[in-house]
């Protein structure tokens, strides 16, 4: 019998024996959402997951850099004073920090004897936390000549050229939490040797589960 004879009831079960049902779809439907669910979720712990691996990195090389310059620093120098901060007015003398004491004002003094055995200060470096812009600055600053003829007192230098040397400041640390609010260096043996301790906060953009914390610590020793 030609296929264009057969009857119409018959042709439209052959076709529906083809077609899916409601319940096929919904059911195929239901699966597809799961995996894209799936896959979105494992997406989006992948993204977070890179976003602490690089927070923990950032981190690690902060602690890594400061620990090193500190200990660059140390070497150089042949002097360790700690003061409250770099606030002070050129009417006032820095408050030098003992042993055991704090403050958030630490410089590696390098100096000589000269013949009338005056201490002669040639370069100053050191670090300051300020804690409203909540960073740890980094300066350098060789000592004027003017002032190494005069054999300026190195707070005398740190008063009077308060301007230059902050002109040198480098941040190096910022999302800084101290550890003892007193200060984030602490005297170990006037100076000689000190030690820093706080901890640094990173984030990658405004999500704060993907903060980082590192608790940095150092203790550091000028050259004998």
């Amino acid at each position: 019998m030609p296929r264009s004879s057969r009857p119409l009831s018959r042709r439209l079960r052959a076709r529906a024996r083809h077609a899916y049902t409601l319940a096929e779809i919904l059911v195929a439907l239901t699966v597809s959402g799961f995996v894209t669910s799936a896959g979105l979720w494992l997406l989006l712990e992948g993204v977070k997951s890179s976003a602490r691996t690089t927070n923990a990195t950032v981190n690690d090389l902060t602690q890594w850099g400061i620990a090193s310059r500190l200990w660059i620093d140390s070497r150089v120098a042949n002097g360790i004073s700690i003061y409250t901060d770099d606030t002070s007015n050129s009417l006032e003398r820095w408050l030098r920090k003992q042993v055991d004491q704090r403050g958030n004002f630490i410089v590696f003094s390098l100096s000589t004897v000269n013949g009338s055995n005056q201490t002669v200060y040639s370069k100053l470096s050191g670090y300051v936390y300020d804690a409203d812009e909540d960073k740890i600055f980094r300066f350098d600053y060789p000592v004027p000549a003017a002032d190494q003829a005069s054999a300026k007192p190195l707070e005398a230098i740190l008063t009077d050229r308060r301007a230059a040397i902050m002109a040198t400041y480098q941040a190096v640390a910022s999302d800084i939490t101290l550890a003892n609010n007193d200060g984030l260096f602490i005297c170990r043996a006037v100076g000689t040797a000190a030690s820093l301790s706080c901890v640094v906060t990173s984030s990658t953009g405004n999500d704060a589960s993907l903060a980082k914390e590192k608790t940095i610590e150092a203790t550091f020793y000028v050259r004998s």
